[in-house]
């Protein structure tokens, strides 16, 4: 889950799926809880007003916890996001580029099924331009035993 702060800054080389998907779920842990406290801060807006759900306990500790979580992970995110795509031997601009894509409204959305096909799939196997293989699927030579 962590591995992704270790090599935060690091935006060469190649991430394996489990390195981008336990990341992934490591975001999930800590957004859900996050918003859900964001949420019960909010219901008390429809009975008190807007002010009382701002100053609410739960909304405080739910909304500094997504700004601390999102300083914290910002970066370690887009470098797993580019080491993923170098995993297809794909330059990280594409991910860059998709990245700003999935945010136009409306269309977006393909964008974002393109980035949730590279990351789901495979990478290459054996050594590519961004470096060896991961998982280690390669042993250097051509027989398969």
């Amino acid at each position: 889950m962590f591995e992704a702060f270790n090599n935060y800054a690091d935006f060469s080389g190649r991430a394996s799926r489990s390195e981008y998907w336990w990341f992934q779920l490591l975001n999930l842990l800590v957004v859900l809880p996050a918003a859900f406290l964001v949420g019960v801060g909010m219901g008390s807006a429809s009975v008190q007003g807007m002010e009382a759900a701002s100053s609410s306990t739960p909304f405080l500790i739910g909304v500094t916890m997504l700004v601390f979580w999102v300083l914290i992970a910002f970066v370690p995110s887009l470098s797993v996001g580019v080491r993923r795509f170098h995993d297809h031997n794909v330059s990280g601009w594409w991910y860059f580029g998709l990245l700003v894509f999935s945010m136009i409204p409306y269309i977006g959305f393909i964008g974002s099924l393109a980035m949730l096909w590279v990351t789901v799939r495979a990478g290459t196997w054996g050594p590519n331009n961004f470096g060896p293989d991961p998982v280690n699927r390669w042993r250097g030579d051509t027989t398969f035993a």
